[in-house]
């Protein structure tokens, strides 16, 4: 069986495992200062409960409400992605989502309604696999909930833990590996079989490829960046009303930034590349902007919106006491504690948009190529040296991003430790 393009879609199954476990990883961890789950483990070790029986028992029935909105999106993703499909996935038949993709690009343009029915089905598969998703979980829920009230401590978990630290370390080797398998092709010379490494190796492949590669990489910071401050302007400004209106946003609100995380992108971005069109914006950039910015601006909110909620109130209480006004309080209190929390959420969208595969393709039309797009194209193709240096372009601009996220606020406060965000 190929291990590639594998007609049960297992490679393609393993990489959206790969790619979508550290951004879940992530949503845990921001929701972890909200649980106080550093407490619920030391009380729960303290009546005999093993680490894993004490998480699983106590702590995770605070957290999963709070990540299921994030597991949700992973399996809109999942359900309905394009670019990981065209590199891993199935080809003999495609998956779906791919067909509509290369319906909707056909130069004959009756299969644009073909697309159109297409996109409709599209939506009822991922709802199809959310709604089974909502069952599983009701279903574990009436099944864990005698288990979790059996009083069961299960003190000797090492096999458990020791199993999941295996399978921990056996996905950061294949992602590691596979990063670390594009650098000698990307500096590869000759390199015949069954040489393991490079006979020779050699510059001249980035010294070709960058002055080609400076657009894409020009389109990707512009558009991202671009798409990255509105988001957060828009999110810090929500956000801020609501902590000082003591109002909560509403819900009509939150579907709406959240939509794009709930839709599939397929279902919608033919409308919206066609309401473009007849408003005249055309494949512009400042169209490609707001198609980045639709999928930027919920992952702001995810990223930011507890950190930010819970933000000592007592700070502004004792600076209004002396004197100071809410503006005065915002930028040189409030914002400067909640930096740290603000560049990992802004870290997290540009991530998001330099990721945007379908977007970019179909609302830019084909005139703006950004790196992802590039490197996708390249995927199908037999230059390992050019597909591998278009891959580590892509990873390290997000790289950077989170490497300013976490940097800055520690070279500006290294001496301040009070002016960190409290976790």
């Amino acid at each position: 069986m190929l291990i590639i393009h594998d007609p049960l879609g297992l490679a393609m199954m393993l990489g959206l495992i790969a790619k979508e476990v550290p951004f879940l990883f992530l949503m845990v961890l921001a929701a972890l200062p909200q649980t106080d789950a550093e407490r619920l483990m030391r009380v729960s070790g303290s009546f005999g409960y093993g680490r894993i029986s004490g998480w699983m028992k106590i702590v995770l029935p605070r957290i999963y409400p709070k990540i299921r909105l994030p597991v949700l999106a992973v399996i809109v993703y999942a359900s309905s992605v394009v670019d990981v499909a065209l590199i891993l996935g199935p080809t003999r038949p495609p998956t779906l989502a791919v067909q509509l993709t290369r319906w909707m690009n056909d130069p004959d343009l009756a299969m644009r309604f073909q697309a159109s029915a297409g996109a409709m089905l599209q939506l009822g598969v991922t709802a199809a696999a959310i709604i089974l998703w909502l069952a599983g979980e009701r279903l574990v829920a009436r099944l864990a909930g005698s288990m979790l009230a059996d009083g069961r401590r299960y003190p000797r978990d090492i096999g458990p833990r020791a199993l999941m630290a295996c399978a921990t370390a056996l996905l950061a080797a294949l992602v590691i590996g596979g990063v670390l398998a594009l650098v000698p092709w990307s500096f590869a010379g000759l390199w015949s079989f069954p040489d393991p490494l490079p006979r020779a190796m050699t510059l001249a492949n980035w010294s070709q490829a960058l002055p080609q590669a400076g657009a894409a990489i020009a389109t990707t910071l512009s558009v991202g960046l671009g798409a990255l401050a509105c988001a957060t302007i828009l999110t810090i400004g929500c956000l801020e009303n609501e902590l000082r209106t003591s109002r909560p946003i509403s819900r009509r609100a939150l579907v709406l930034v959240y939509a794009p995380l709930l839709v599939p992108q397929v279902a919608f971005l033919f409308g919206l590349q066609f309401l473009f069109l007849v408003s005249g914006v055309g494949s512009r950039w400042i169209a490609l902007v707001a198609a980045h910015f639709l999928f930027v601006l919920p992952y702001m909110f995810l990223s930011l919106g507890d950190p930010w909620r819970a933000w000592d109130m007592r700070y502004a209480h004792v600076a209004a006491g002396l004197g100071a006004g809410p503006a005065r309080i915002f930028w040189r209190i409030r914002l400067p504690m909640m930096l740290r929390p603000i560049l990992t959420a802004a870290a997290v969208g540009f991530a998001v948009s330099v990721s945007q595969y379908l977007p970019t393709l179909l609302i830019g039309g084909g005139r703006w190529a950004t790196v992802t797009t590039e490197a996708v194209a390249l995927a199908s193709g037999g230059n390992r040296r050019l597909i591998a240096i278009y891959a580590l372009i892509q990873m390290a601009l997000p790289f950077f991003g989170f490497a300013i996220a976490l940097g800055v606020p520690a070279l500006l406060y290294r001496n301040r430790a009070a002016m960190r965000h409290s976790e």
